[in-house]
């Protein structure tokens, strides 16, 4: 295997003067230069890229903290492609840990990445059950200790506002509700995930607040606990049906809770959109596969994780951090085949 030294001597210059070109840390001649490149080409040479680290205290790795679930999760897949994408245009490597819903499980993998030297980390806080969650005043403790950048998503820091970005879910929650409301319905019915986790809490939130806001009494009966998956919102759909109460639409905490109680009600004979108009929340992309079509809520999967990673590299180069009008993020409508108009 070629050394520095081989290069060296192949290229007719001082050690030092390879290690200058490749660090590109001083002026070099456009001859020098292309001599060196030419012996490194000739001799197949592979800087070591470890001492090359140590030497600069610096690994150009990013870590990425995310849960576990990323190889069933449409979501969870293309943060990770977008941060990938965005590491790659930045010429860093990526060093990705799913944890576990564990107590403290999050904070252990954001310190193992930082003990494996990388420059920054990224977490995503996944919001799941609240006492495996790592809470605000923890991350802002663990973002003033560190010694390298920390940028937090899903989950609003008071104290750093500027080391995260986060979605408005309780928003997003509302936006199905009111065109629900705007196409006629009243009587909207609601499947919610576990509500031990805070995104269903804030989901839940938004729905009964779209309600109050258009001065539709809310009514305990029209609202079922689901699980997070196709079986609960299949079961939590059976609830409200055997309830025998009235309901025009059902507003569901996510899209598998959604293709759950479509399942049900098909199976109960109950028409969809013309009985029981239904969305789901998340936009997986198989909802356009589904007869009808079920309309959902998208999140911004693209911005909002290029926001974060800008974020990121600008604390990690003392640059000027990016202006954001906000830094929290709502979802958007996807209109499709599973809403009737009432008017």
């Amino acid at each position: 295997m070629a050394t520095m030294l081989d290069v060296s001597r192949k290229a007719g210059v001082s050690k030092s003067t390879v290690s200058r070109v490749l660090n590109g840390t001083a002026k070099i001649s456009a001859a020098t230069r292309e001599a060196v490149f030419k012996a490194i080409e000739e001799l197949n040479y592979r800087p070591n890229v470890l001492a090359q680290s140590l030497s600069k205290q610096e690994t150009n790795t990013i870590g990425l903290v995310i849960p576990r679930g990323a190889n069933t999760s449409q979501y969870l897949g293309l943060l990770i492609e977008v941060c990938q994408e965005l590491a790659d245009k930045a010429g860093k490597f990526l060093m990705i840990s799913q944890v576990n819903d564990q107590p403290d499980g999050s904070v252990r993998a954001i310190r193992a990445l930082v003990d494996r030297r990388c420059d920054a980390v990224l977490y995503y806080n996944n919001s799941f059950f609240d006492h495996y969650n790592i809470q605000g005043d923890e991350l802002s403790d663990l973002i003033d200790e560190l010694p390298v950048p920390l940028v937090v998503m899903n989950c609003h820091l008071p104290r750093h506002p500027d080391n995260c970005v986060w979605f408005d879910h309780s928003l997003s929650a509302r936006m199905p509700v009111d065109y629900l409301v705007a196409q006629g319905h009243k009587r909207i019915a609601y499947i919610s995930g576990p509500l031990n986790q805070r995104t269903a809490q804030l989901r839940l939130q938004g729905y009964r607040q779209a309600l109050a806001d258009a001065g539709i009494a809310l009514e305990p009966l029209l609202q079922a606990e689901g699980d997070r998956m196709y079986g609960g919102g299949y079961s939590a759909c059976n609830q409200l049906l055997h309830r025998k109460v009235d309901f025009t639409a059902i507003c569901c905490f996510n899209d598998a809770t959604a293709i759950g109680a479509l399942k049900a009600l098909q199976e109960q004979d109950v028409a969809v959109p013309a009985e029981v108009s239904l969305f789901g929340f998340d936009n997986e992309s198989m909802l356009d596969y589904l007869h009808p079509s079920v309309c959902s809520v998208a999140l911004p999967a693209n911005s909002f994780v290029s926001s974060a990673f800008n974020l990121l590299m600008a604390h990690l180069n003392h640059s000027e951090l990016p202006t954001f009008d906000q830094n929290t993020f709502a979802g958007d409508l996807v209109v499709r085949g599973s809403v009737r108009s009432l008017d």
